[in-house]
């Protein structure tokens, strides 16, 4: 009998543990030394206008009074949830090659970051959560990546094209091709590039960055895979015009177009002129990175 009710004890311990571990918001602080290691999570930094990290501390552990356990976790929670941050920073690329150093991201966390959320609990964590813009003004990851240029006039067409003159953005199709998001892509023909960040006004660029990225949805069907998203998204608005990408060059990152294509969408632009605003989307079955 008593057999038995260990044995059942040590299940309800079992079941509690798993079940607490399996709860989202519980967090086992690990460390090596007494220095805390950090936790951070994966993101889709293109889907969304923020980059949050979350930090977690505990004080030391020869921190002698308890009274003070809340003063001495929260350094440590900041420093975690920097560090999170910076790696999430570090990780969004500029061009192909191209991402922020280190200095360069010292300084947006130190000028641009912001305090969500912070919290002290029960068993002794103190957690925050920190938040940065991608976009929307100058506190924000956009700033620094996109000084001021002088701003050229998009490319004329080389060839005279009949044009509807109703479109209201650009789908650019990568249809299987896995695309890598960065912040500053650039579409080409195989002559030139026919549209780029220096092609736009820089404050249209800092409130919603130079395209947005988006996922078609499942199956084959065309409708359902384009321009149904389209309708809902108002970067692209409800009458895009879609353009199937010849391929993706420097590293997945520069959608190429043909030239008949390039001059289709330059000459709909010089009446809609939906490239000045930025209404264009990358559309892909495949998004390197991307969580499914």
């Amino acid at each position: 009998m008593r057999k038995v009710f260990l044995t059942v004890v040590l299940m309800i311990f079992a079941f509690a543990a798993t079940n607490l571990r399996g709860d989202e918001n519980f967090y086992e602080p690990k460390t090596i030394h007494g220095e805390l290691l950090s936790v951070a999570t994966s993101e889709n930094w293109w889907s969304g206008d923020f980059l949050t990290a979350t930090g977690h501390g505990v004080a030391p552990e020869n921190a002698e009074v308890n009274s003070r356990m809340k003063e001495l976790a929260r350094p440590v929670a900041m420093i975690d949830a920097k560090r999170n941050l910076a790696e999430k920073i570090g990780n969004v690329r500029i061009t192909a090659e191209k991402t922020l150093d280190e200095n360069e991201i010292e300084y947006v966390i130190d000028n641009f970051a912001a305090i969500v959320s912070e919290n002290y609990d029960d068993r002794g964590i103190y957690t925050i959560i920190l938040q940065i813009s991608l976009y929307g003004n100058e506190n924000s990851l956009a700033s620094v990546i996109f000084p001021s240029v002088d701003k050229k006039d998009f490319r004329k067409p080389k060839k005279k094209n009949k044009t509807d003159g109703k479109y209201t953005g650009l789908i650019i199709d990568c249809g299987d091709a896995e695309i890598s998001p960065i912040l500053a892509p650039e579409i080409r023909d195989k002559d030139e590039k026919i549209y780029a960040y220096d092609n736009l006004e820089r404050q249209k660029v800092l409130e919603r960055g130079i395209v947005e990225y988006s996922a078609k949805n499942s199956g084959d069907d065309w409708f359902f895979g384009n321009i149904a998203l389209a309708k809902s998204n108002s970067r692209a608005g409800d009458n895009p015009l879609v353009i199937k990408v010849s391929e993706l060059s420097d590293d997945g990152t520069c959608p190429v177009i043909s030239g008949d294509d390039a001059d289709k969408i330059l000459a709909e632009n010089e009446i809609s002129h939906f490239l000045d605003d930025g209404a264009v989307v990358f559309q892909s079955n495949r998004i390197r990175g991307m969580r499914m």
